[in-house]
């Protein structure tokens, strides 16, 4: 659990008289270089603090009701936080809009860096077979050719597609409301960018699209085609951002009935391949311009969108009497 002396020291609600929210913001990270949840506590003033069993950390809450917290990394991280908060009688989500919030990768021709985007839909891209097609026993191989070059294929057994279409009257209100934010510029992060040349010479912009969730660690143009073909043949191409958490909190949410009032805001800190003469490794995490530049653009957009939708509440959730 936290240690900042500046915060409310988390206390245990009583089950009996749940803490009703208004807003739910999730990120991954609170640890440097990565702390996407700093900007959130800078930006609010915090009241309380509420230690909820099965979260990463604490719950921190505005007075209007907004909860701040950490998912951890991954899925599994994000699955058993927020279902210990959907399934916890110390809290009420009933009323409550979520935002995962926090920093993603983009390819170089989709959008610039610390570019913004509000997904409609998010991909399990773990849900796939991936396919040796060139080995038939442990010594021998075989030439590709064919549809026998292709290394992944969707699941055989597949009771329904992997992709999580979020509610569009949510989006549209996410959308109106970051298109009115001033983002974040930094000269560092665009000439960055400029060693990319299939990337706009841009700034940060705001963008609509597919996000692609994955515990895996990849990097490198071969797997951006793997990722955008599962995408074209889930009819959600392009993909606009990756990330390693919004399945699995579509999921939870999905189990409890609450996927309509969910959204993902990621910022763009790298691009999913190298820079002419950079190697995978040298380009994997972009460098701290990039970082910083989308965590703050996060927080700015992922602000304005969870006081929009708590504001006009789109989906009429709220309860006046609680």
């Amino acid at each position: 659990m936290d240690a900042d002396e500046s915060l409310p020291a988390p206390r245990e609600p009583d089950p009996n008289t749940p803490v009703c929210l208004t807003g739910l913001v999730l990120t991954a990270v609170a640890e440097s270089p990565l702390d996407e949840r700093a900007p959130w506590l800078e930006r609010y003033e915090i009241v309380d603090a509420l230690a909820i069993p099965g979260t990463e950390t604490p719950l921190y809450l505005t007075a209007s009701g907004l909860a701040i917290t950490t998912t951890g990394i991954g899925k599994s991280d994000a699955a058993t936080t927020v279902t210990a908060l959907l399934a916890s009688p110390r809290v009420d989500l009933d009323s409550a809009y979520i935002v995962s919030s926090g920093i993603a990768g983009s390819a170089p021709e989709t959008t610039a860096l610390g570019s913004v985007a509000i997904a409609d839909a998010v991909v399990d891209w773990d849900r796939k077979h991936r396919w040796d097609r060139r080995t038939t026993s442990d010594t021998e191989t075989v030439p590709a050719s064919g549809s026998e070059s292709t290394p992944i294929d969707l699941l055989a057994y597949r009771p329904r597609d992997y992709v999580h279409h979020l509610e569009p009257s949510v989006v549209d209100c996410a959308l109106t409301a970051a298109e009115r934010v001033e983002l974040s510029a930094d000269d560092a992060v665009r000439d960055y960018q400029n060693q990319y040349p299939t990337a706009a010479d841009a700034g940060p912009s705001i963008e609509r699209g597919t996000t692609v969730c994955g515990d895996e660690f990849w990097h490198g143009p071969q797997y951006a085609r793997e990722v955008e073909w599962l995408c074209e043949a889930y009819g959600v191409a392009p993909y606009v951002t990756t990330q390693m958490e919004d399945a699995a909190t579509a999921t939870a949410l999905e189990r409890f009935d609450r996927r309509d009032r969910y959204l993902s805001v990621r910022a763009v800190a790298n691009y999913d391949r190298p820079a002419p003469g950079q190697s995978v490794a040298e380009s994997f995490d972009g460098n701290p311009s990039t970082l910083e530049l989308a965590i703050d653009n996060a927080a700015r957009v992922g602000s304005a969108v969870i006081e929009a939708l708590v504001a006009t509440d789109p989906l009429a959730i709220g309860d006046s009497e609680k």
